[in-house]
């Protein structure tokens, strides 16, 4: 018979790894923890097979802009986000979650701070699972990171017609075929309803994106050529998706409706770059299958409005040292006969500087825009001044 080994032996043994025969098994290596500035903390374990990165980003905003007779002013923190993301059980599973804490980073009936909260499966170059709450892969800048854009914010065309983020599945893959990047997709199906929704219908949004980079991989995912590439890159891209029954008032954001609108999505778009000089377009279009659902009331009729129309915009900048650049944009948004009459005809033309002292982890950004409907005599300028510190 084997002596009966003591309680406090038995747990030790649990704890710290004691091998059958009472030998303690070998320590492993420790994980090794850096950090830097841009890169944020990083964790690893010995093996590899375990990461933890935690990063912060931080943008001040100071507002000047014409409000019919007046002007008004605004300082305000744009957005606060935290990320934690890495790998867990080796390296081809990676997860990513965004947290977000400033005002306009969350929604106004949703005081919700979860942004981001996915894992991605990569077994395979040609397909790569991703699940969770994430972008909806579909128009290029929302899905360029706001810590990358080239002026203060994105374009109003991007604001009114891109799908937000989403929960569902989507299958990928960034190098489709082994061609060194030159081909990318993306398939997906989501709930329709947007970020931190539960919904209460039936119905899913579908979507596919298909991108063409013809002279190589290279970092499509930032606007600026902040790399002043020696060699010229170029990508081209297109998306399709269809929201069944969605009750939110630009599909996947907005207003939260009684009645719910099939959306057919549509969106193309372009990105070069080459020495410094950068030049991105895109064409965002959504339809309703109705203009208006007639609510009943105890009153006068309700009408619940879609917000069918295109939009589209052109912005070029020259990197012209290492540090700074300067930037143009033209956009309009073209609203459909019958929608929603809040959304109306807008041409934005504006012109912005960017000083990188750090590319984009440490930036000062200042831009100034004009914006008018239908005359362009009637507008309204507005000038923004934002610093960036992502660590």
């Amino acid at each position: 018979m084997h002596p009966r080994i003591p309680a406090a032996a038995a747990l030790a043994s649990l704890l710290f790894g004691s091998t059958a025969r009472g030998q303690t098994a070998p320590e492993a290596p420790p994980a090794t923890v850096t950090a830097g500035f841009g890169q944020g903390v990083l964790i690893r374990s010995a093996d590899r097979r375990f990461s933890l990165n935690i990063r912060g980003r931080i943008q001040g905003r100071f507002t000047l802009a014409e409000r019919t007779a007046d002007l008004q002013t605004e300082f305000q923190v744009r957005r606060m986000r935290v990320v934690l993301q890495g790998n867990a059980l080796g390296e081809t599973l990676t997860y990513n979650i965004q947290l977000a804490f400033s005002n306009l980073d969350t929604e106004p009936d949703l005081r919700l701070p979860l942004r981001d909260a996915y894992f991605t499966w990569s077994p395979l170059r040609d397909l790569n699972v991703r699940a969770g709450q994430m972008k909806v892969p579909f128009g290029r800048q929302r899905v360029i990171s706001s810590s990358a854009q080239q002026f203060v914010d994105r374009s109003s065309a991007v604001a009114e017609f891109n799908l937000d983020r989403d929960v569902g599945v989507t299958l990928r893959s960034a190098d489709l075929f082994g061609l060194g990047g030159r081909l990318s997709y993306a398939l997906g199906v989501f709930g329709g309803d947007g970020r931190n929704r539960l919904s209460e219908t039936s119905g899913l949004l579908w979507v596919a994106r298909i991108q063409v980079a013809p002279l190589g991989d290279y970092d499509d995912l930032v606007e600026a050529d902040v790399q002043r590439r020696s060699t010229p890159r170029l990508a081209i891209g297109a998306a399709v998706a269809y929201n069944q029954n969605t009750r939110r008032a630009r599909s996947t954001f907005g207003d939260s409706f009684r009645q719910g609108f099939d959306t057919l999505h549509a969106a193309v778009d372009l990105q070069f770059k080459w020495r410094g000089v950068s030049l991105q377009a895109e064409g965002l279009y959504r339809r309703a299958d109705v203009d208006f659902h007639e609510l009943g009331t105890a009153g006068a009729p309700l009408r619940e409005y879609s917000r069918s129309g295109f939009g589209y915009y052109v912005q070029a900048g020259w990197l012209f040292t290492q540090h700074m650049e300067l930037s143009a944009r033209w956009g309009e948004i073209y609203p459909s006969a019958g929608t929603d009459p809040a959304l109306q005809r807008l041409r934005e033309l504006g012109a912005g500087a960017s000083w990188y002292f750090q590319r984009h982890d440490l930036k000062l950004q200042a831009d100034w825009f004009y914006t008018a409907g239908e005359s362009l005599g009637d507008g309204r300028n507005q000038l923004r001044v934002q610093a960036q510190l992502y660590f």
